[in-house]
């Protein structure tokens, strides 16, 4: 299939900047030849001065053709750096937009590898009351675990807070993998803190 041919118009700014190269250099491959022809030219006869004449004027025609032909060139070369500069511009500032993005990815991650150790923190702290709640047996001892328990679900309820936080800037920063991690973390923490709520509610009527 033949492509179909491009007018001037729709000439892309690369195409034009070949083009121009390629006028430019049958131009002078042109004048060259007028030159040496003008050169050699022998001047021992009417006709033959007559001839020389003839050269000079063309010499001095495609002199004009081929300054005409450099300026088109210029203003290719000067078309061409001026697309090249728009486009360096344009990946500049996306450069500074990834450099941003990435920063504020970085900060949202570590928010939220901050709430997975609080979230090992609170695994730990429930298998540390799970192991004294068992073990309790006088009214000091469930007074005591009764102290761990409303200061576990203090914890759970701020923990969860943050993984609301963090979830809410996820989705604001358009980064929605962390932000569903985040929320699922704080769904868990939710449901561990009201299973701890009725614990202690049947701990405190024991």
């Amino acid at each position: 299939m033949v492509a179909p041919l491009m007018s001037k118009r729709d000439k892309s700014p690369s195409s034009e900047l070949v083009a121009a190269a390629e006028s430019l250099d049958a131009q002078l491959t042109r004048f060259e030849s007028l030159a040496d022809q003008f050169r050699k030219a022998p001047l021992n006869s009417e006709k033959n001065l007559e001839r020389a004449s003839k050269l000079l004027r063309d010499v001095a025609e495609q002199d004009q053709q081929l300054n005409a032909a450099v300026s088109a060139l210029v203003a290719a070369v000067t078309k061409t750096r001026d697309r090249q500069q728009t486009q360096a511009e344009s990946v500049n500032a996306r450069a500074q937009e990834l450099q941003q993005r990435a920063e504020a990815f970085k900060a949202l991650l570590e928010r939220y590898g901050a709430l997975g150790q609080s979230a090992a923190e609170l695994n730990q702290r429930m298998q540390d009351f799970a192991a004294q709640r068992a073990k309790a047996q006088s009214s000091e001892q469930n007074a005591e675990v009764l102290g761990i328990l409303d200061a576990l679900n203090q914890r759970m309820g701020e923990v969860a807070e943050e993984a609301s936080a963090v979830t809410k800037l996820g989705e604001e920063q358009d980064f929605t993998d962390i932000g569903r991690q985040a929320d699922s973390l704080r769904q868990q923490l939710l449901s561990a803190r009201n299973k701890l709520q009725l614990l202690r509610k049947g701990l405190a009527e024991a």
